[in-house]
């Protein structure tokens, strides 16, 4: 039975893989800033006797490590996969360069960026525990400089503080799938799609269900070669 672990697991993407994992028997470990408030993600746990939940703020120091002692207690063998898929778009969507504050800044940094970092070294030993070792991280084209450069801007110079913070993620996944590969890890930095989410709008491509399912069977195919390789849902190579 695989052991999967998902930030950000509350709604949107991260209940979604929470659903479609639960269904198909793996033990899935979904943690939340507030999962006593989160009532689908309740229900969910509910209906599956493999759906653990637990509090997690990933950029506070005393939730980790009290998420680190739930995580050993409900999966004392250890971690097959990490899902780090807890984000958010900032305060000041629409702003561009110019608008954009300080404080707007360093709150998607926060999250975006050292939240994934902070999570993806506390969950280190329990991964090691077990021979999968796959770190998947939730990121986005919007963070790519080469879209940046050569494709037309569809939102016209905004949202740069999500875009700028999920550059750096797609920095930090390569960083940690070159220092990791050779113990074995695979580390994977995914586009989920332009998805119909409270971030992405109804207007958007593809469902969270279509997303998922994609994103998993990719997740089902990695091999070390595929590790630090910047992906969309399908598994195509994006460019960084």
């Amino acid at each position: 039975m695989v052991v999967y672990l998902i930030t950000g697991a509350s709604r949107g993407l991260g209940l979604e893989f929470v659903k479609q994992l639960s269904a198909r028997g793996d033990t899935v470990i979904a943690a939340a800033r507030n999962p006593d408030r989160a009532d689908a993600l309740q229900s969910l746990a509910k209906e599956n006797s493999n759906v653990h939940l637990m509090a997690l703020d990933t950029v506070n120091k005393e939730s980790i490590q009290a998420a680190v002692k739930e995580v050993d207690r409900i999966a004392p063998n250890g971690l097959d996969v990490l899902i780090n898929n807890a984000g958010i778009a900032g305060n000041l969507p629409n702003a561009t360069v110019l608008e954009t504050t300080a404080e707007e800044y360093t709150n998607t940094f926060e999250t975006n960026v050292v939240g994934t970092s902070n999570v993806t070294q506390a969950f280190l030993p329990a991964l090691r525990k077990r021979e999968t070792r796959q770190i998947i991280n939730i990121t986005s084209i919007m963070g790519s400089l080469a879209a940046a450069t050569y494709a037309p801007d569809p939102f016209h110079g905004a949202r740069i503080s999500y875009r700028i913070s999920k550059a750096a993620e797609n920095m930090l996944s390569i960083s940690w799938s070159n220092i990791l590969k050779k113990e074995g890890f695979i580390v994977v930095p995914i586009h989920p799609g332009w998805v119909q989410t409270d971030m992405g709008g109804k207007n958007a491509h593809i469902t969270p269900q279509e997303s998922i399912a994609s994103i998993l069977q990719y997740i089902g195919s990695l091999t070390p070669e595929h590790s630090g390789v910047f992906v969309d849902e399908k598994g195509f190579p994006l460019p960084l």
